[in-house]
């Protein structure tokens, strides 16, 4: 897998060298982070928190978390503030100078990666300020059983350009059964290809905000072209509704110009050409983000989709599209923006103490709702009311899921 990384200071992304020192600096974050989607998943750095400069990115991290799947870390030193990452909607949270049996022990460790923060096979701490007793390999064996994953960083190589230490990495690796991301130094396309055949993600940084590494060229190099014909098949996937809307081919001047333009494009087989899915009449798919699997011979795009695609005007080339939440959601924001004459809907949202009271009524009907079916109709009418209340108030599906898993230990 390949990881991009935004480190933040003031609200922008930079890039230090060895931790200390500004070398680069940009402030389309959010561009940058749907950008970095595209490629798999993103590791955004609060350095602020980290660093204890007494300010903090959070409103920026909550808005690259709704656009990006997110690996959040920096200065998260509180179990409070650990929830708090993960309610934003970060895929994982990412914890360094914090970590003990005890602190882990109160978060889901299939949402937690331990920083494995290395220099000279020692562990720093404090935004790298530090360095500890203990060593590289201990901190592995320690917090295997409390995390899904080590990101590990070599310190001393970070920011330099000047390569990693993959031999390094990869007996870390042997050490644990957990997933690790390699990060520090990495500085080259072929490093990248060495640990993808070894199942080690890399994080990059330095390489691609100097345009040292492209990332199209990178997850095309690290594809097997060769076992399939110089095809992969491509999994497309609703990223609302999850579910698979056909099986296509890419090849890599497919994939680079779907990672360019973000509309995902495939390869013909029978007309031996580059297409996009009804691209003449509108009807496209924004390539929100591209995964591979571990043998790097398939490809799972997670698709925003506009209107049927399919030829004979169908939501996908398997089943009907399934009914969802988000749907109804975007329904009753469509309301909410036309507020269409005599709709209910539009009453809701022009007399808020109207609404509440509807809603204390239909809460007051669950609890005392009548046997068989009543339940199920009696929840409906509840759950809707509350939906309209939700979009009045900026508040998605997608946010009460997130706060209900941050909640899980």
């Amino acid at each position: 897998m390949l990881v991009a990384s935004i480190d933040l200071m003031d609200g922008k992304a930079v890039q230090l060298q060895q931790g200390k020192t500004k070398v680069l600096e940009r402030e389309n974050v959010l561009e940058l982070a749907k950008y970095y989607a595209r490629f798999g998943e993103v590791t955004v750095i609060d350095l602020d928190c980290a660093l204890n400069t007494g300010k903090n990115n959070e409103e920026l991290i909550k808005k690259i978390c709704k656009i990006a799947p997110c690996r959040v870390g920096g200065g998260i030193r509180t179990i409070e503030k650990a929830k708090k990452a993960l309610s934003w909607g970060a895929k994982k949270i990412i914890i360094g100078t914090a970590a003990s049996e005890e602190f882990l022990s109160e978060l889901p460790k299939n949402r937690v990666m331990v920083a494995i923060d290395s220099r000279d096979g020692k562990i720093t701490t404090k935004g790298w300020q530090e360095v500890s007793e203990f060593s590289t390999l201990d901190y592995v064996k320690r917090f295997e059983d409390y995390c899904c994953g080590f990101l590990f960083t070599i310190v001393e190589c970070e920011g330099m350009m000047q390569g990693t230490k993959l031999d390094l990495i990869k007996e870390i690796a042997k050490t644990t059964t957990k997933p690790i991301t390699a990060a520090g130094g990495i500085s080259s396309i072929e490093e990248i290809v060495d640990l993808t055949k070894n199942n080690i993600s890399a994080q990059l940084g330095m390489a691609l905000y100097t345009g040292k590494i492209s990332l199209e060229d990178a997850f095309c190099a690290c594809l097997d072209f060769e076992k399939q014909d110089g095809l992969i098949p491509t999994i497309v996937q609703d990223k609302m509704t999850k579910q698979v809307l056909m099986l296509a081919y890419s090849t890599p001047e497919s994939l680079k110009k779907s990672f360019k333009t973000g509309i995902a494009n495939y390869y013909s087989r029978s007309r031996d050409e580059i297409w996009a899915k009804c691209e003449k009449n509108g009807n496209i798919q924004e390539l929100v983000n591209a995964k591979f699997d571990y043998d790097q011979d398939a490809i799972l795009f997670s698709i925003e989709q506009k209107n049927n695609p399919n030829i004979k005007d169908r939501y996908s080339n398997f089943e009907d599209k399934n009914f969802t939440f988000e749907e109804l959601f975007e329904l009753i924001a469509d309301r909410k923006a036309k507020m269409p004459k005599d709709s209910y809907t539009a009453k809701l949202f022009n007399d808020e103490f109207y609404l509440k009271r509807k809603i204390m009524e239909e809460a007051f009907e669950t609890v005392n709702f009548e046997q068989g079916d009543g339940l199920a109709w009696e929840i409906a009418d509840l759950f809707y009311h509350l939906s309209v209340f939700m979009v009045q108030h900026d508040c998605t599906i997608e946010d009460v899921r997130n706060t209900l898993k941050s909640r899980v230990k």
